[in-house]
């Protein structure tokens, strides 16, 4: 009967022990730091994600190409920045993700953060501060920075990814439809090359930088980066200089561009000078750019291109560019006069010769009063004496008309220039002004960036952000607790302290798992070597089953990962368009394996919690066989009857010590006692009455 409780018992004592020793892993996974750094230390989690996970991030964003928004142009899509050398520039990539965030670094604020937060949640504490040392990280940001700058050939690549688009844009809209000055695309890139110089641009790429920092460290109160070009548009004007040493350019500027659009304002579409003769507006203009020196007009031209650069510098609050034409005037009125002349001497040898006498008297008449004749009377000689007569009054008629319709100067306005480049002019005035004022970002820009809106509330959080990270970042309990209301705190304390609470009186659960296990002891063994080897046996079986219990779970991974068709990462079609090669690398199972690794880590020190109890329970059980053995060396159990009063009476056991008896019954006793040991407690002992009585003194 005792037996069959026993073995009860111990099946009792297997379940609560399988229940104690899951419910202590899964309370240490919560409560102890330990576990969880140790599942991502046995998963190699951190040189994992390091080597592979943002090693194939960052190459699948290089070779697709990283997009940067200039902010040159609102309208415009964003810029692509594209690498040559895609595993190189992912390398140095990598390598600063490396030198600004290192592994150890994360792995040691993970650690920091759960070793803090843990005993705070569980009530052990009532702060913690876990300091991110950011401005350690910051402060190698210059010398990173120049490095990566060098390694990825990163001042080419903005020159040829985002300055020469954007100068191409530039140069159509002003140089091309506004000066009428066009490049090819090899022109460009060198324009570009020569106005955006390396030089130039790393030291203000540089300089912004070594500006800033101090500023995220602590060591300034305020930063002002500005980057101006003014000087590069300079640059710019030289190089639209030197386009007009072509002459086609040269006088396409001057009077395609600026004359000739201002004449014809003023000059009508066709304008007689007397005798049927007229003179168009495309013969005025032609004539002003044919009879115009270049020295003249290269004045103008340069002129005109000092003008629109100081206008885009700031240098001028108005464009506008006064051309003096009084002395093309006159000399204009001479060739236009010649022009008249000819075409005059034209009419006159269309006229029929004179056939009458009549005709000839007619014709005399009409020369003489400064009238074409009705007929030629004398060929060549009447031409040229009607020349002589009403030339000079054709003249006359050629000079008031230039005189009257064109003016003395025309000026190259702001209006011409917006109506050349197709109305436009506020892409231009925004240019202008980025260009006058150049690109500034100080730290109220940063406030006002972080803050989202421009309300006081918004400002004064991003301003109090921003010193949290000039003082140094860190984590604290009041990050948790500052936005909670009092009674949302109360709850919170109270929780804590309950969770600290359960954790104190976590032995009790120990406590429970013995009580069938003392209970077997108890009932089952009449003397301690009896007790402690089925307690000890106990113990030892079920820790055992328990052990083996949690390792053949562990294998039903295995089979998941074997038989189940979706096991693992499942990755979209357009996530593998995006990200490819970390798209395979997930695919690859390898993920899959780190996180396996960290269940079997967890398995491992729940499956661990039985090797104690395993121990102790073989310590109890040999020290119980031991104790016995040591009980048959030291004497001999008798069994009697019924205990009786007075001297006479039997004891129901008496033990004789060995060196009592005598020495040639050594071995008798000797197997006695080795056969007691094992004998049922519930059953008396036998012994031979008539053979001790003899020995007993």
């Amino acid at each position: 009967m005792r037996k069959s409780l026993a073995v009860l018992l111990a099946g009792i004592f297997l379940v609560l022990f399988f229940i104690a020793v899951t419910v202590n892993q899964f309370v240490d996974t919560a409560t102890d730091p330990g576990v969880i750094t140790g599942m991502l230390d046995d998963a190699e989690m951190y040189d994992y994600m390091y080597d592979n996970i943002i090693g194939n991030v960052v190459y699948d964003m290089v070779e697709n190409g990283i997009e940067v928004n200039t902010g040159l142009d609102e309208e415009s899509a964003p810029t692509i920045l594209n690498f040559e050398d895609t595993d190189a520039a992912s390398a140095a990539l990598v390598g600063l993700i490396k030198t600004l965030v290192p592994r150890e670094y994360v792995k040691a604020k993970i650690e920091e953060s759960l070793n803090g937060i843990v005993p705070y949640a569980t009530g052990d504490t009532d702060e913690f501060t876990v300091d991110l040392e950011v401005q350690e990280r910051v402060h190698l940001v210059p010398g990173a920075a120049r490095k990566i700058v060098t390694d990825l050939e990163l001042t080419e690549r903005v020159i040829a990814d985002i300055l020469v688009p954007q100068f191409g844009s530039f140069s159509e809209q002003i140089s091309g439809q506004g000066l009428g000055i066009s490049f090819t695309k090899d022109e460009i890139e060198t324009n570009a090359r020569l106005i955006f110089e390396p030089v130039w641009l790393e030291g203000h790429l540089f300089g912004a930088i070594d500006e800033i920092t101090p500023y995220f460290v602590g060591d300034a109160d305020s930063f002002n980066v500005t980057v101006r070009f003014d000087d590069r548009l300079v640059v710019m004007g030289e190089i639209l200089k030197n386009k007009l040493g072509n002459s086609d350019t040269l006088y396409n500027l001057v009077f395609v561009q600026v004359v000739d659009p201002l004449i014809e304002q003023t000059v009508a579409h066709s304008t007689t000078v007397g005798f049927g003769i007229s003179l168009t507006e495309q013969e005025v203009v032609k004539t002003f750019e044919i009879i115009a020196p270049r020295p003249w007009v290269v004045e103008q031209g340069e002129g005109v291109i000092d003008e629109l650069i100081d206008y885009l510098i700031g240098n001028t609050d108005r464009l506008g560019y006064t051309i003096d034409l009084s002395d093309r005037k006159t000399a204009a009125i001479t060739a236009l006069q010649s022009l008249a002349r000819s075409k005059l001497e034209e009419t006159l040898t269309d006229i029929p010769a004179c056939t009458t006498p009549l005709e000839l008297l007619g014709a005399a008449q009409d020369i003489s009063s400064k009238q074409l004749p009705r007929c030629i009377a004398g060929g060549r000689t009447t031409i040229d004496t009607a020349l002589l007569t009403l030339a000079p009054v054709m003249d006359a008629q050629v000079t008031s008309f230039i005189n009257e319709q064109v003016p003395d100067e025309v000026t190259y306005s702001q209006e011409e220039f917006a109506a050349q480049i197709g109305g436009s002019f506020d892409t231009v005035l925004d240019i202008r002004e980025r260009i006058a004022a150049g690109i500034s970002f100080s730290d109220q820009d940063l406030i006002e960036l972080m803050a989202g809106d421009s309300s006081a509330a918004s400002l004064d959080d991003a301003e109090s952000n921003l010193k949290i990270l000039a003082d140094g970042l860190s984590f604290t309990e009041e990050n948790i607790t500052e936005n909670l209301t009092p009674e949302a705190q109360q709850q919170f304390d109270d929780i804590r302290a309950y969770v600290g609470t359960g954790l104190s009186l976590r032995w009790l659960l120990w406590v429970l798992v013995l009580i069938p296990l003392v209970v077997i002891a108890v009932i089952v063994g009449g003397r301690w070597a009896d007790r402690l080897k089925w307690a000890g046996g106990v113990a030892v079986i079920c820790a055992l089953i328990v052990y083996g219990g949690i390792s053949l779970a562990g294998s039903f991974n295995g089979i998941a990962q074997e038989y189940v068709a979706d096991y693992g990462a499942q990755v979209s079609d357009e996530f593998k368009a995006d990200y490819p090669r970390l798209a395979a690398e997930i695919e690859s199972g390898e993920l899959d394996e780190r996180f396996e690794r960290m269940l079997d880590s967890w398995q491992s020190n729940w499956r661990n919690q039985t090797v104690p109890w395993v121990i102790a329970g073989a310590v109890a059980f040999l020290a119980g066989l031991v104790l016995q053995r040591t009980s048959g060396s030291k004497g001999v159990k008798f069994g009697g009857g019924p205990s009786y009063s007075g001297s006479s009476a039997p004891s129901p056991t008496l033990t004789v010590p060995k060196e009592w008896g005598d020495e040639d019954d050594d071995e008798n006793a000797s197997s006695r006692s080795a056969t007691e040991s094992f004998a049922d407690p519930d059953e008396p002992v036998v012994t031979n009455d008539s053979e001790d009585d003899s020995k007993t003194p």
